[in-house]
Order: C-alpha cells, then structure tokens, then sequence
C-alpha cells in the first residue's frame, strides 16, 4: 500500500476539510476552535535574489544570496573534472532540474514547485554532450527552502547566468479562530464564504477575508452535535446530519435559517454526501458497535432507507471519488485507520481499503487526483500518492441510440416526451437505417476492457464506419475509419483521445434485418481477448426494427361526388371537393401525413392532415388511413388571394411520415402528388 507524506504536524484536531482544485487550497478546521487552510502551491511571498553575473569555475553558487562564493553554505557548485568534463552539481541539501532551452521569462514560481528536483548533476561537458547551452534553463529548490529559476546566458570555464529566487508563503495558515469545537466546513464555489458546523450545535456563515468565529454570521441553531454537511448553492440549501443515538438528516435554508428533517433516526451519524440532483444522501453511521459500522442510502423524496456498506470500524466523513459519483472515499478512525473506497458501480457495492496506517484518528479525505488523495488526522494532513486511480467510470455500457439515452427506450420503442426540455423529441419511435451506438468507452476501459463486440439479434456485426479524431502533429481533426479485427473486435478508445464523438462505438447498418424486436449488445474484452462478466451494467437494449417504408397516394379527386381525371379542368359546379387518399404504413407506425395543394405564385392552402398524437394507445400502433376519404369538403377559394385561388392550376402534395427514428432524425418518408386545373367563376 501506499505511504503517506505528512505535509504539516501539530494541528489542534484536524476535522472537516473541503479541497479547492482552482486554488489547490484545503481548508479544513481544527477541533480547537481554529479555521485553516493548506496551501498545495504556495503563494509568493517575495522575490528574495535576482539578477545577472558570472558564475566561475569550481566556484559555488548561493541563489538565496545571489552570490558566487568558494566556501561555505552554497547551493550548485560548478565543477571542473577537467578541460572537458564539467558539471553542475547541487550542493548543502539543495536539489536541481534542468529544464532545456524553454521560456525563462514565463517560468513562475507556480511552476517551480511542480517540479520534481533531485541531486543528479547537470552534465555541463565542454563537447557535444553539454546541457548547459546557452537559453538552457535549470531550477533549483535552495538549501534555505527556496525555489529559483536560473537561465544560461553564455557558456564556458565560467558561466553567464540568469536568476531569480523566489521565497514563498508557508503552507499552512490559520484563517480564524474562537470557533466552539468546529466540526465541518465547506467552501463556496467562488471562496469567499464558508460554512461550519460546530459540535455545540450551530450552523454558521463566514468570510474567509476575515474568517475569526466572532465576525461570523449563525444562520441555524439548536442542532444536536452536527458533522459532515454538504452545500447546494443553485438551491439556496446545506445539508448537515447530527451525531446522536437518534441523530437526524436536516435540510437548512441558506437564506432564512429554517430546517427540514428529511430523515430520523440515523445512528450516530458523522458524514454526509448528497447526490447533485438532491434525492439522494449517503449517511456515515458509527452505530453503538464500533466495528459494525456502515453506510446508508437515504431516498429524500420516499424516505427508503439502505445499507450500501458495512462492517466499517468507526466511519467518519466522506467525499465523492468523481463529479459521476461513482465512488465514495471515507476515513475510518482507531483502530483500523485507514481509508476506504465504496464502489457503487457494482451491485452489491464493493468495499476495498485503498490506505493503511495513516496518522491515528483520520477524519476526512480529500480529493487532489485520481491518484493523490489528503488526509485530515487528529494532529497531521497526510498527503498520498495511491497506486491506481480512484476514479470510477460510472453508467451504462451501452448508453443509447444517437440522441436516444438507453433508459429512454421501452419495450423497444424510443420515448422522449417524458423530459419536455430535451431537444430530441419523440414518442413510441422504433428505430431502423443506420444507428449511431453510443458506449460508454470510459467505462470499459475502467473494467480492464481493451476490445468490444457489437452482437445485433445475436450475430456478430462486422462493419466499418469514419469518425474524426484530433491530431496533435497536424492540429486538426484526422478522419479514421474504425474497422473491426479478424475476429470482430473493435478497439476500446484510449484513455486521453479527443474525438469528434466522444461516445460513439458503432454505425450499426439495420439493412436486411426483419422487422420486430431485435436485442442489440455489446461484450467486453480483456487485452488477451478473454471475455469480461457484465454483471450489473447495462451492456443490451431491444430495439424495435422497422425498415419498411409508408405509402402515400391520392386515390381520387371528387367534385360534386364525380372524380375528376389527371389533368382534369372543373369549369362548373359548386366550389367543393374531396380526395380519396392512401397515407399508411405496414408496420403501423404512422407518424403523420398532410395534403396541400399549391397554385399560382406560391400560394398553398392546407386540405386536411392528421398525425399519431391524436391516436396514441398502448400498443404504439396506427396504420393511417387507406383509400379514405377524410370528411367534409374542402373550398379552393382562399381569401389571401380571392382571384386566382379558384381560377388556376393546382397541384395536391401528399406528404407522409412514419416513427422510424435512426436516433438523429426521422427517415422514412413517402410523398404523392396530382394535378387538376380549376375555373369555378366567382358565384354571385
């Protein structure tokens, strides 16, 4: 397992922390009635030496002093082996990297501290082999603590340099104090306000710009002994469980101080996590039992309660392992100390202990990197570096058909309507064409996959199709074309590759394929082929297959009951028509059809129309009309243009549609027209 780095020591009860990636800044409290922060880059607090000058041979260097020195404290020393053989060679427990030839003037004392120093030597030989070139840039992190970027302005026996040494604030702060055994706190977004429980049962509000207890603001009180909270900004809410025999889950108004009790009776509860759409809470019970531990999924909205995990010893506060809440990280205190992953991408949720033997009595974890994690102990934050990522690629496998999300597909038929926001709307639409298979690449490659299979109906497809693909060398999007191997693999998308469409994992061709309900699934595989279980992830969906398309025809035009031929001219008679149509389809699933008819100088008058919301029924089906004749008549005259609306050529349109979706748009479409002059006079 990995060990832990103790970044500071001697705090006053490390408890609640909230780490802040813009910044790289953990706040946290110390149960001693302190608000804190840590600084991962610290902040500059002076440029303490910069300049120009020579640095001799087998002279040393103090970039503390900016000063070239033979004896004593010094930080590089130019070392002259002999006429050729020349190093640079750090010195007092100073430690260097060379950079290359790269921009000295941009270099920042951000920067500086990324970097990863060492004793090492830079070979400065004078032959072909020398680093230290002129524009060549080395940094180095002073005996004294400091960190300085130094630049080669000419070469030789003795060296031309460029420096600056920056001195930068401490890590470690104490923002405010006289807090009453502080328990949590959170940041907001912007980090100008946090907020904090305090174990004597307030809910308080302060600027970090003057963050002492005294300046802040109560906005709750009467709380019993409360922990971990989580902020809802957007919503105006907090959220915040008590530690108590039968502690409760409130919901505290940001604005106005007011609680709700979304849940009673937690044991002994200490963290919190609630889902971003607010339904969910995950709770940290300790219970009575010490080692029998858990975690409970709370359902704010019906009051279900379940256990996710257990058998934990003493769990205290918790953070999400990702923004997909995939995962969830927690401390687990004495005797066990250690930290905790919970994977809720499995069903049952998995259990594994990422890190053992941090400093006694962890409270809190956060979140730097996949792989670097912080930790708040009684005295210490510990800084670890895991040995894989705990990041979770979370949701289905297969997570729909082009704009179509998989959980939006029923009984085979794609249904939108039911999210009146969403761009895509469609109703009981089966699908057919080409279909663009979103996967979840992330996902496979988080379970071990390097291949997938594309299984349709049961057989194996093996079909090509183009996507872009960002070149770095070009600086452009590269058209590729993803081909299936010999034995129908198709490569998992690496980690770090940028395409056009990110998710998409095959243009799955329906031709050929009979209509009806046909399973379409995918299958991993390991880099040795060997097949992956699914168990618990949506891999497969029924997709309802139609590749039929609608008829459309006009059957007949009728004037005063007689039918009028192809071509025909009505010179006589009443101003009255009716058509005799066919608008159908064999799978019955019409989507719409409207007859138009068109004359003159782009005029157009709608006959009649209709479309399946006004015959949706469980069973999906309406086959349209077929040699029908729609009811009532229908008048050429048209106030808009009272002369030549009944005095002219007209050609009737006949448009129909059916539900056939290939998850972008529908695609089955069948048009008919026909034509009749009309010379009706004007009546009296």
């Amino acid at each position: 397992m990995p060990t832990p780095v103790q970044l500071v020591t001697g705090l006053g009860g490390a408890i609640g922390s909230d780490f802040r990636s813009v910044s790289s800044r953990l706040y946290f409290v110390e149960y001693n009635g302190k608000l804190s922060c840590l600084d991962l880059i610290r902040p500059l607090d002076a440029v303490v030496s910069s300049g120009t000058g020579t640095l001799k041979g087998t002279w040393l260097f103090d970039f503390d002093t900016g000063a070239m020195v033979n004896s004593g404290t010094a930080d590089v020393w130019w070392e002259q082996v002999n006429t050729v053989v020349r190093k640079m060679v750090p010195r007092g427990g100073a430690k260097i990297i060379n950079l290359g030839v790269v921009n000295f003037n941009a270099l920042t004392h951000v920067e500086l501290q990324g970097l990863n120093y060492g004793t090492a030597p830079i070979p400065g030989n004078n032959d072909a082999t020398n680093q230290l070139v002129v524009g060549d840039v080395f940094a180095v992190k002073t005996n004294a603590g400091n960190f300085a970027k130094v630049k080669v302005l000419a070469y030789g026996y003795d060296l031309q340099l460029q420096w600056v040494t920056y001195r930068l604030k401490p890590a470690y702060r104490v923002l405010g104090t006289g807090y009453t055994n502080p328990e949590d706190i959170v940041v907001s977004s912007n980090e100008i306000t946090a907020y904090v429980t305090e174990r004597s049962g307030t809910f308080v509000r302060v600027n970090l710009n003057n963050a002492n207890r005294s300046a802040a603001a109560v906005i709750a009180s009467g709380l019993t002994a409360p922990h971990q909270m989580s902020l809802d900004e957007a919503r105006g809410f907090a959220y915040a469980v008590e530690y108590a025999a039968a502690g409760r889950l409130l919901r505290i108004n940001l604005a106005n101080g007011s609680q709700a009790v979304l849940a009673t009776g937690l044991d002994r509860a200490v963290g919190l996590l609630m889902t971003a759409n607010g339904r969910f809470a995950y709770v940290s019970e300790q219970t009575a039992t010490a080692a029998n531990g858990r975690v409970v999924r709370i359902d704010t909205t019906t009051g279900a309660r379940d256990v996710v995990a257990s058998g934990l010893t003493s769990p205290f506060m918790m953070v999400w392992n990702d923004a997909g809440e995939g995962g969830i990280l927690l401390t687990e205190r004495d005797p066990a100390n250690r930290v905790t992953l919970i994977d809720l991408t499995t069903s049952p949720a998995q259990v594994r202990h990422l890190v053992s033997g941090v400093a006694p009595r962890p409270s809190s974890v956060a979140m730097v990197t996949g792989d670097r994690i912080l930790v708040c102990s009684d005295s210490v934050i510990s800084d670890i570096t895991l040995t894989e990522s705990v990041y979770l690629p979370t949701g289905p496998l297969l997570m729909g058909i082009g704009h179509v999300p998989v959980d939006r597909i029923v009984a085979g038929y794609a249904d939108t309507t039911g999210d009146p926001g969403y761009f895509f709307q469609v109703k009981d639409c089966p699908f057919g064409g080409t279909l663009p298979l979103m996967i979840n690449h992330e996902r496979a490659r988080g379970m071990g996959a390097a291949y997938y299979k594309i299984l349709l109906a049961g057989a194996e497809v093996r079909q090509s199709w183009s996507d872009y693909k960002w070149s770095t060398p070009t600086n452009r999007f590269e058209l590729e074309t993803i081909t299936p191997d010999s034995g129908n693999f198709y490569p998992v998308r690496g980690a770090g590759e940028l395409w056009y469409n990110h998710w998409l994992g095959c243009m799955l061709s329906t031709a050929g394929v009979a209509t009806g309900l046909r399973t379409v699934e995918v299958r991993l595989f390991r880099p040795d082929k060997s097949a992956i279980p699914l168990s618990g992830v949506i891999a497969a969906v029924g997709l309802m297959i139609d590749n039929s398309a609608p008829t459309a025809k006009i059957d007949q035009i009728l004037h005063n009951l007689n039918p009028v031929g192809t071509c025909g001219i009505v010179n006589s008679g009443p101003d009255a028509f009716r058509f005799a149509i066919t608008a159908t389809d064999p799978e019955q699933h019409l989507l719409s059809w409207s007859l138009v008819s068109y004359w003159g100088d782009n005029k157009s008058k709608a006959v009649a129309s209709d479309s399946y919301s006004a015959h949706v029924s469980p069973t999906r089906k309406w086959a349209g009309i077929s040699g029908q004749v729609p009811a009532g008549s229908w008048a050429a005259a048209d106030p808009s243009d009272p002369v030549f609306s009944h005095w002219c050529a007209h050609t009737f349109y006949l448009r129909v549609w059916d539900r056939v979706i290939n998850g972008y748009s529908y695609i089955h479409y069948a048009e008919y027209h026909k034509s009749i002059t009309i010379m009706i006079p004007p009546g009296p």
